[in-house]
């Protein structure tokens, strides 16, 4: 955080910086007891990333990383190809020594979170009397402390740990067992084993230990015992020049230290610097690029009371000072982070390590000269799957595509846009998915595709590899939907954009938009709010699951939906796009002639969507869209609120509107549910001509 942060201040002109990370925010540990001890929001003491990299010129990519390839230098990942890189920084942080068979490890945050949730629901339907904690290290302290300060008094709590507070002071150990024995926490000193000590109402936490992910020794990193990456004072690897690591994951040659979070915010500067250096090809001399670890530090507990544990070296105190001092801390650390500041306006001068990656003319040509050049295009269309069909007799590589009809008529259609995420690989897919709808709304099945895509001016190698992600990520979706890639067109562009034309093959008469009849009832296969979602994510608003609950929204096929929608008897069909739910639906009654009953609470909503629009988040489309509410009687009860506004949203890669039979609508939704489209509802019914409503 520290360096995104740095490079937001200090951008490096001719350099793109990336951070791939699971989640949107970044959990601070030191406030975690806080938090469950209802101290603290949960949110905050996140860290949202979304902005922060939005402010910082950064780009965001969530995925899970599953190995390096340091032959050459790519990040790997299961579920997508690799990403390139020249300088990389790992702070992949650590994880429990033993993966524990009972009970649920404190790292990552994000997944005890929800584990802590739950156990607080147990508690209150009376199903848990008791808990352990392994680890006796301050954080299972931390964490004994805040559960007794959310627990009822009746519920037992158990510390399991060889010693108590080993890396702390006597005087330290002493005051923290008085607290912990007049808190009612019995401290046991010796290993937990399940088999010994558990019982099966207890739900365990570990706080043990850890060792770096198995991925990080594999890539053939130099690194010690448990696994963490040997750096020397520059924070860079003693084996890879090219590698940084700070955090939980390095090991300090020649300076070994506990694992523990202040040294990390020590290291941030000198690895911001460091990393800008090396990015520009320029070398590492002087103290201020050495990271020198303190030997001594203040350490402060929290007691989840209103006080807290001081210790430095030898010396401990115990007072609500401590836990003043503590909180102003932490509130200042974390408001570096989500309370940011105005930028200032990047100087773009090219440092000269970066020279020679400059393109050759200031002036780029227009027209065909604007085309990406010919041998990288081979290259990323030979690391692309081979795309094969049998009605595909000429493809890629050929001036055009020849197919062979499979049935007396063809659909067509085509749909593009500039990229709304940082991401290329998830936006090649999402613009796939977007693509393929308008021929699944058709009830056809799509046959092939052409692609039109758009790379940003930077290095050569860097168009290349922009191409292949981008491409990677709509073949992967076309291909599941067995839909080949037949050819299609790049060229240099002002930004990122892809645009698919697609054919398909109706097997029979294609529904359309006109085909409802009255009484029948509107299905909506997915959940409203991506134009918000993603408005939010690029104005550096997101909220907690609101960016990737769309994006899970936004890659997820209406294939599945159409299949089922069409043993349900579905008479009219379409897909939710850019006019919004309330557009389609309008375009809909004009075809058939038909009015509405619509129910607001049966939309579905992605996650922070109502939060989003009620601080005045739209989309680009919105002001125009909201013309169509005028065409509707609104029940008294849901006047103009922000849950109206959500269905005039433009979609990206939205759900299928479908009209189906009264006596089929709910078989229909219970089966969209069981095939993974757990917002699919009836929203409506189809009426005369002259009712055209919306009701609570």
């Amino acid at each position: 955080m520290q360096v995104v942060k740095y490079l937001g201040m200090n951008p490096i002109s001719g350099v793109r910086v990336s951070l791939i990370s699971e989640q949107t925010q970044a959990a601070y540990s030191g406030m975690l007891p806080g938090c469950l001890a209802g101290q603290y929001e949960s949110a905050q003491m996140h860290i949202r990333l979304l902005p922060l990299c939005a402010q910082s010129g950064v780009r965001f990519i969530q995925a899970q990383v599953s190995g390096l390839d340091l032959i050459n230098n790519r990040v790997l990942f299961e579920d997508r190809p690799p990403l390139a890189f020249d300088v990389l920084s790992l702070n992949c942080g650590a994880q429990p020594t033993a993966t524990p068979r009972q009970g649920v490890a404190v790292k990552p945050i994000s997944k005890f979170l929800p584990a802590w949730q739950q156990v607080l629901r147990q508690i209150q339907q009376g199903g848990q009397t008791a808990i352990s904690i392994v680890g006796a290290g301050a954080g299972g302290v931390e964490l004994a402390l805040a559960s007794r300060a959310a627990l009822p008094r009746d519920v037992q709590i158990k510390l399991y740990g060889s010693q108590l507070l080993k890396d702390h002071s006597t005087s330290a150990r002493k005051r923290v067992s008085k607290i912990l024995a007049k808190k009612r926490i019995e401290y046991v000193k010796q290993r937990y084993t399940s088999d010994a000590h558990g019982q099966p109402d207890d739900q365990v936490f570990w706080v043990t230990d850890v060792q770096a992910p198995a991925w990080v020794a594999d890539s053939g990193l130099s690194v010690d015992a448990h696994g963490f990456v040997r750096v020397d004072k520059q924070l860079r690897s003693v084996s890879h020049s090219y590698v940084f690591a700070a955090g939980d994951i390095a090991h300090l040659l020649d300076q070994e230290r506990p694992k523990a979070g202040v040294y990390a915010v020590r290291a941030g500067v000198v690895l911001a610097r460091n990393l800008s250096r090396v990015a520009q090809g320029l070398g590492l001399s002087g103290p201020k690029h050495r990271f020198k670890a303190q030997t001594t530090h203040l350490n402060l507990i929290n007691c989840a009371d209103g006080t807290a544990v001081a210790s430095y070296g030898p010396l401990a105190s115990h007072s609500r000072f401590w836990w003043w001092l503590k909180d102003r801390i932490d509130r200042a650390f974390m408001a570096k982070f989500n309370d940011l500041p105005e930028m200032p306006d990047p100087q773009f001068k090219v440092s000269e390590g970066l020279q020679d990656e400059l393109p050759d003319e200031t002036m780029r040509c227009g027209g065909c000269g604007a085309k990406i050049a010919a041998e990288p295009l081979r290259r990323v269309l030979a690391r692309l799957p081979k795309q094969e069909a049998a009605y595909v007799s000429l493809g890629i590589g050929d001036d055009a595509a020849q197919i062979s009809n499979q049935s007396s008529h063809t659909l067509l259609s085509v749909d593009g846009f500039r990229s709304m995420i940082d991401d290329p690989y998830m936006f090649g897919r999402i613009a796939a998915h977007h693509s393929l709808n308008d021929i699944y709304a058709m009830a056809a099945q799509p046959t092939a595709a052409l692609a039109f895509v758009t790379v940003p001016l930077m290095a050569p190698r860097m168009i290349e590899e922009e191409l292949f992600q981008v491409l990677s990520g709509a073949v992967s979706v076309l291909n599941t939907a067995s839909v080949p890639l037949v050819g299609g067109h790049s060229a240099e562009g002002a930004e990122l954009g892809v645009a698919l034309t697609v054919t398909g093959n109706g097997s029979g008469r294609a529904l359309t938009k006109g085909s409802a009849q009255q009484g029948d009832v509107l299905i909506l296969t997915k959940a409203l709010g991506t134009g918000v979602l993603l408005a939010a994510a690029m104005r550096g608003e997101d909220d907690v699951n609101g960016f990737t609950a769309a994006i899970q929204s936004m890659d997820q096929s209406n294939e599945g939906a159409l299949s089922i929608l069409l043993q349900h008897g579905v008479r009219a069909l379409t897909d939710v796009t850019g006019f919004g739910l309330l557009g389609h639906v309008s375009e809909m009654l004009r075809s058939s002639g038909l009015g509405v009953s619509l129910r607001l609470s049966a939309v579905a909503l992605l996650p922070d969507v109502v939060n989003a629009s009620t601080r005045g988040v739209r989309s680009s489309l919105y002001k125009s869209n909201a013309l169509a509410i005028a065409d509707y009687q609104i029940n008294t009860n849901t006047q103009r609120n922000a849950a109206l506004d959500v269905l005039v949203d433009p979609q990206t890669s939205g759900g299928l509107l479908a009209a189906v039979p009264p006596d089929c609508a709910e078989q229909c939704v219970m089966a969209l549910h069981r095939a993974g489209y757990p917002a699919a509802a009836a929203i409506g019914e189809l009426c005369a001509p002259d009712r055209q409503e919306i009701i609570a």
